[in-house]
């Protein structure tokens, strides 16, 4: 990332630290760690879903690390900052600037296949009902054996799990190579 690039994603922060969620990008340690549970979930033609897609640190990750078709990539952001600058860097994939809570609406036709949704969005920063609809919503797109990869800052507990209620948690990273630190939850839908 550009240090251009990095300087203004802190000055959004500042300026709305709860819309941001971070003072800089997710490092590529982390984009990895969010990006490996899909790669065993994603069959030829399966949709991912992006939520909090911000400026496409991870995206890249996605698009390289799942061999994944750009199509089949749907990312939801509602910053209209963040938004814009994901749409000029990956001009390829299906991008929407809208609440991650309209999930279902967004996949539309293509929500039968959608295996994996990877939220990056800031749960701790959110308001509980807006967190409590994005995740129950995520939850009920996702057919049976789904992925849900969701990061926090929170090292302590997996901030998803208590809205989640027919996943069942089956993993949990670390990641310290990031600012600040953090935790990677992974669900699968029973």
């Amino acid at each position: 990332m550009k240090s251009t690039e990095a300087l203004d994603f802190f000055l959004r922060y500042v300026r709305n630290p709860a819309a941001i969620g971070a003072v800089c990008p997710s490092s590529r340690f982390l984009a990895r760690k969010m990006v490996k549970p899909a790669a065993g979930a994603l069959p030829p033609g399966g949709v991912v879903a992006e939520l909090g897609s911000g400026t496409g640190a991870i995206t890249r990750y996605i698009i390289s690390g799942l061999n994944i078709d750009p199509n089949n990539l749907y990312c939801i952001e509602f910053d209209k900052t963040s938004f814009e600058v994901l749409r000029r860097k990956f001009p390829e994939v299906r991008a929407f600037n809208d609440s991650a809570e309209n999930i279902e609406k967004i996949l539309g036709g293509d929500l039968p296949r959608l295996c994996c949704v990877i939220s990056c969005l800031p749960l701790l920063s959110m308001p509980r009902e807006c967190v409590k609809n994005v995740l129950q919503n995520a939850e009920r797109a996702l057919p049976k054996g789904g992925i849900f990869v969701q990061f926090t800052y929170n090292l302590c507990s997996a901030s998803a799990g208590k809205y989640l209620q027919n996943m069942e948690h089956v993993n949990t990273d670390f990641v310290m190579l990031n600012i600040p630190p953090a935790r990677v939850d992974v669900f699968k839908k029973l």
